[in-house]
């Protein structure tokens, strides 16, 4: 993989918390913390819309527990940016009051997340499993990286939502495992059907080449996002493809990834 050399000019610069944080740095700091903040807890609403697709009182209950550690993530983060001097509870009655608006009160949500593009992708029980098989090895890959983060209280907090991001990789294998114990052959074709169109949002999460993303340059110099996107993909392939194999389901080929997210 080739990658484009940035010259790191932080030095390596390690905070322990918001005080003597240069302007620069904290205003990208702020600016990729509640970005992921409200995305987070803007997805567990979201998530929490699937319940209707439940099949069995099992399956509710586990994607239940992860509507909560998606609150969670929000509020972990959340807590990170209030020393920063960000009004979270405005942020949190904006979103929960109007959860349906592309960016309520000025949050910044992820394109996924946006009620009128997530409920163009989730139409039964199937879907719900493959976007936690299929999308979630990018949350893994992409958040996972925050666990080496110049920000040491995000690096701290970053480790565990990536183990509960773990964890929702685990549900989505479980959710399609039960399909076809109980569908059989119809319901694993249905599961496959569901791949492409979660590959292409998977494929999204990083962003584009870093040799054009002039803000990726800028979060890779402060070491606030310290993976190249190229590296990143290959981490989400590897994972997708090794657990779509455990399942007996194919990776398709030819996947365009939808960086935009809009469906």
């Amino acid at each position: 993989m080739e990658q484009v050399e940035i010259t790191n000019n932080f030095n390596g610069m390690r905070y322990e918390g918001p005080w003597g944080l240069p302007e620069d740095y904290k205003h990208a700091l702020i600016e990729l913390l509640t970005f992921q903040a409200d995305s987070e807890f803007m997805g567990g609403i979201r998530v929490a819309e699937n319940l209707r697709f439940a099949p069995r009182p099992e399956e509710a209950l586990r994607l239940s527990k992860k509507v909560k550690e998606e609150y969670g993530h929000g509020v972990y983060l959340w807590n990170i940016l209030k020393p920063l001097g960000v009004d979270v509870d405005a942020r949190l009655k904006a979103i929960v009051q109007n959860p349906f608006e592309d960016a309520p009160g000025g949050t910044k949500i992820i394109n996924a997340f946006k009620y009128k593009n997530w409920k163009q992708l989730f139409t039964c029980w199937e879907d719900v499993a493959m976007f936690s098989t299929v999308v979630t090895p990018g949350a893994v890959a992409f958040l996972g990286q925050y666990q080496h983060s110049s920000y040491l209280p995000w690096a701290k907090v970053s480790e565990r939502i990536f183990t509960e991001e773990l964890g929702h990789l685990g549900f989505g294998m479980w959710a399609a495992s039960r399909v076809m114990e109980f569908d059989g052959e119809k319901g694993k074709e249905r599961l496959q059907n569901a791949i492409p169109k979660f590959l292409s949002v998977g494929l999204g999460f990083y962003g584009r080449d870093s040799k054009t993303s002039e803000h990726f340059k800028m979060y890779h110099r402060f070491g606030l996002k310290p993976k190249f996107p190229e590296q990143l993909k290959d981490e989400y392939l590897h994972i997708v493809g090794s657990r779509l194999k455990e399942l007996g389901l194919e990776l398709p080929k030819d996947v365009e990834a939808n960086y935009d997210m809009n469906f």
